[in-house]
């Protein structure tokens, strides 16, 4: 007897609720393993571990800046990020250099209520995660088996890129939208009409608007696709069908939105004539930059299980343009799947079939962000704002990997019970080949103690300083991307930033700026002038970083002392020396005590 259709309803409504809470077991567990793998790599398996910052060096410095910055209201929404801390004495104007604000405002709150670097530290844990889940649900929406969902995750979230980015790149790190951005894509190229009203449309503006709120990297490609995907539809199959294209359209629009919206300070910047310094790019970075196919599949970090480490070893120490390097390779895992789906598209060339929507995909990318691709082509006209195209190798990772879970999904041995352990073998080799090196307990060691050195040098600048003093800080670097001064790294100023509650700095107002260039003539002088010209303007001390220096600064040290600036005092691990310093009561502008250099007239001896 057949049953009613409500009945068959009901059960239908029951065994996909069944499926969707086997689903949200299976999400759980997955997020264990990658959480727990993630500390076991990171050697965080202890609360005295967590509060040492996985990467304290290079970019790590700006990510900590930006998360105390905004922990402390120094950005906001829609609105200016200003660091009245930094660029001493004048405040830091970030307006031009800062992105995705909404990421750094969340982070900010997470700050408050762990501190900066246990803070900073989870958030890269929670990016690993999220990767995770977001890769197993679409993998799952394009009936792939749970067992090959759960192994493509894996080798997603704990890719060589996470590891390559970490703290350094943190925005780049939350590429968990990329999974769902293809299926929003997808949905943007398919035969059936995206309606404007449907759950669906809903659903893929909620995702593109996640993605507008990721790294613009991530952002600029999606809108590429969805650009790609109004004119597909525009002209399907050889007719005139603008009404197909109202979705994508629709969909890029609020991509637009959501971008502009979340990067309304840099905007505003623009539109009011600030300088551009800060985020002007020549064309030589779109170049070095770019994405390499070939370091698609050679391991230049972490070798792996690669079989093939030493020619990664001798590409690397050939290689001209070195950019990002290690941070393309996709692991075997994803070196497999793109093999396999180039095999694939060339078998269903040869037999006239359908090549597979995910190598176009994957061709495009390439056509776009290899050296002398269609982003070269827009540097050469004066675009170049897209720089580090070898960003885009996620997306390849992602599309490879989703297809290849799903091409196995779909063959006839697929459902079988040895079917299940091979897919937790693959699961586990992928964990054998992409996992880095566990930290060492003597690295974390090492890292706590220089954090513990700033932080205890801090402290006795603060206690024999009043609140408010400001601190000229040697060499001079420009902020951001500064140029290298011997030994003294990029963002390297922004160290005592991190740990002082009342103290100002000099470093850290956007090169370009007209209140910056007075510290580069004011480092010119000579090192008595120097101290006389930083006390007119009010200056409580000099912050040296002994590295920048070939005899560590003595020299300036002895000179100073020798004109009456005797008390200085270095940090505990003797990478900072600073000097004491008598502020005017009256200070005086920049300008006035270090005036700019006099312009000579044709003729004029």
């Amino acid at each position: 007897m057949l049953a009613s259709p409500a009945v068959a309803d009901a059960r239908a409504l029951r065994r996909f609720r069944a499926a969707a809470g086997r689903d949200l077991v299976r999400a759980a567990a997955l997020a264990v393993v990658v959480a727990a793998a993630w500390c076991v790599v990171y050697g965080r398996t202890s609360a005295s571990a967590w509060r040492v910052p996985l990467d304290y060096h290079g970019d790590a410095w700006t990510t900590f800046a930006l998360l105390k910055a905004a922990a402390a209201g120094r950005l906001s929404s829609f609105g200016w990020a200003e660091v009245p801390e930094l660029g001493a004495p004048f405040g830091a104007d970030w307006n031009t250099y800062v992105r995705q604000q909404l990421f750094w405002l969340a982070g900010g709150v997470l700050v408050r209520a762990l501190g900066l670097f246990t803070a900073a530290n989870l958030l890269v844990l929670v990016a690993a995660v999220l990767a995770a889940l977001s890769f197993y649900a679409t993998s799952r929406y394009f009936r792939a088996r749970p067992e090959w969902a759960l192994a493509g995750a894996v080798a997603f979230a704990l890719s060589p890129y996470l590891f390559y980015r970490s703290l350094t790149h943190i925005t780049l790190a939350f590429f968990w939208p990329i999974p769902l951005a293809i299926l929003v894509v997808t949905w943007a190229f398919g035969r059936r009409t995206l309606l404007l009203r449907s759950r669906r449309f809903a659903a893929a503006a909620a995702i593109v608007a996640a993605t507008g709120l990721s790294n613009i990297y991530y952002a600029g490609l999606l809108a590429q696709f969805l650009g790609l995907a109004c004119l597909a539809q525009t002209y399907r199959t050889r007719r005139f069908e603008p009404r197909r294209a109202l979705a994508p359209v629709a969909l890029l629009g609020v991509l637009l939105a959501v971008v502009l919206a979340d990067n309304s300070s840099s905007v505003a910047s623009v539109r009011r004539g600030d300088s551009q310094e800060a985020v002007a790019r020549p064309y030589g970075n779109l170049e070095r930059y770019a994405l390499k196919p070939i370091e698609l599949l050679l391991p230049l970090g972490n070798p792996g299980l690669a079989p093939w480490a030493r020619l990664g070893a001798a590409y690397s120490r050939g290689a001209i343009y070195r950019g990002e390097m290690g941070a393309a390779y996709l692991g075997l895992a994803g070196v497999a799947s793109l093999v396999w789906l180039a095999a694939a598209a060339a078998m269903a060339c040869l037999r006239r079939g359908v090549v597979p929507a995910a190598f176009l995909a994957v061709a495009w990318i390439l056509a776009d962000s290899v050296v002398g691709g269609l982003n070269g082509v827009l540097g050469t006209l004066g675009l170049v704002f897209f720089r580090a195209t070898s960003r885009y190798s996620i997306w390849i990772l992602a599309l490879v990997l989703l297809w290849s879970v799903g091409r196995v999904s779909r063959t006839r041995f697929a459902g079988r019970r040895w079917a299940r352990l091979a897919a937790l073998a693959a699961s586990g080799l992928v964990l054998a080949d992409q996992l880095p090196p566990r930290r060492s307990a003597a690295e974390i060691a090492r890292a706590a103690g220089t954090v513990a050195s700033d932080a205890t040098f801090v402290r006795s600048l603060e206690a024999a300083l009043p609140a408010g003093a400001m601190l000229f800080q040697l060499p001079v670097l420009d902020f951001p991307e500064g140029a290298r001064v011997r030994k003294v790294a990029d963002y390297e100023p922004l160290r005592p930033y991190l740990h002082a509650s009342r103290l100002r700095f000099s470093y850290g107002s956007e090169k370009g700026r007209p209140n910056v260039a007075w510290q580069h003539r004011a480092e010119a002088l000579e090192p008595e002038a120097l101290a006389a010209a930083l006390e007119r303007i009010g200056f409580s001390g000099l912050l040296l970083d002994c590295k920048g220096y070939e005899d560590g600064g003595s020299e300036l040290r002895a000179r100073l002392a020798a004109s009456g600036r005797p008390e200085a005092w270095p940090s505990p691990d003797g990478d900072f020396l600073f000097v004491k310093l008598v502020p005017a009561d009256a200070p005086a502008a920049p300008d006035a005590a270090v005036p700019p250099a006099r312009e000579t007239t044709a003729g004029t001896p």
